[in-house]
């Protein structure tokens, strides 16, 4: 009966998911990781909460129908809890390898998932792990961390644009619009500034309130947090100058706003004139503190790293 009554909880849990989804409200989750997940799946999270609550509902009356003593729809039951061991396995990884932050809500469902597979005995729970093993282990040996990104592929995650810019200069602003951080620097950007700027979120938004940009329908937030990715960086805002070739990345706010400040205010783009060390791939990297320094982190919600900033 537990089986039964746990299977019925999680297809609430993923049903108000979807509700919510549905009314525009935001959804369960701890954490940034939500977002940033849900921004990469070709179909909508409203359609895998569907999918996840009818799942639930279908185990919750194979529980009760094993329970009345049917084997075959007890065996159905492990059967589907195994399939959704396998496809929480691909999610997991995706998460640990891919896109390098971990969605609270999916780790509640997964835990869900993982708990049925444990209460339907010793046999279960044995065929249960080797499928987990052998599906993220099958992962693991797969290369399928994409390159860095091109200049085309930075364009396609754009989503605004503001200035006309200077000849062969271009700015790409990677942020999130729940970093407090990004939003104080995109709100020292005005009209008359003479770079072009493009706006590159690593999740997919719904509010942009800078005046006089252009706003691209079509963008793709995977190829920002891809970009991120491959250099190793997880604080936000991250400012990438496309300058005669060479490429530098600005990390955290207040160097970011001091370059824009320096550079775009004027006819021409400056030389940025902090000591870099440039990457075998050709990436300029500005000395930065290790531990995280006016920015969000790419992982976590950028509030609780605020008011750690913050002095007592």
């Amino acid at each position: 009966m537990i089986r039964a009554i746990i299977a019925f909880l999680a297809s609430l849990l993923t049903g108000t998911q979807a509700f919510l989804i549905v009314v525009g409200r935001d959804g369960i989750c701890l954490n940034e990781g939500c977002e940033i997940v849900d921004s990469f799946p070709k179909l909508p999270p409203l359609y895998f909460n569907i999918a996840g609550s009818l799942f639930f509902l279908i185990l919750f009356w194979c529980f009760l129908k094993g329970r009345r003593g049917s084997e075959y729809w007890h065996h159905f039951a492990c059967q589907l809890l195994l399939a959704g061991l396998a496809a929480e396995a691909v999610l997991l990884f995706f998460q640990y390898s891919i896109v390098t932050a971990f969605c609270s809500y999916c780790l509640i469902i997964f835990s869900i998932i993982l708990l049925l597979n444990l209460l339907c005995g010793l046999r279960q729970i044995f065929t249960s792990v080797i499928i987990f093993i052998a599906v993220f282990s099958m992962l693991s040996s797969l290369e399928l961390r994409g390159a860095p990104s091109s200049d085309r592929s930075l364009d396609a995650g754009s989503y605004a644009r503001i200035g006309e810019g200077s000849e062969g200069t271009e700015l790409y602003l990677f942020f999130s619009e729940s970093c407090e951080h990004c939003e104080n620097v995109i709100a020292t950007i005005g009209e008359d500034y003479k770079c072009d700027i493009r706006f590159n979120p690593i999740e997919n938004i719904d509010r942009f309130s800078l005046p006089g940009v252009t706003r691209f329908s079509d963008y793709d937030p995977r190829v920002n947090a891809l970009f991120l990715k491959n250099l190793g960086i997880k604080e936000i805002p991250v400012l990438v100058v496309k300058e005669q070739g060479e490429i530098l990345v600005l990390k955290g706010e207040g160097r970011i706003e001091n370059y824009l400040n320096d550079s775009c205010t004027t006819s021409e783009v400056m030389t940025y004139n902090e000591t870099s060390q440039t990457t075998e791939a050709g990436y300029g990297y500005i000395s930065a503190p290790t531990e995280l320094e006016e920015g969000c982190s790419v992982e976590s919600d950028c509030e609780d790293v605020i008011k750690e900033q913050k002095p007592e």
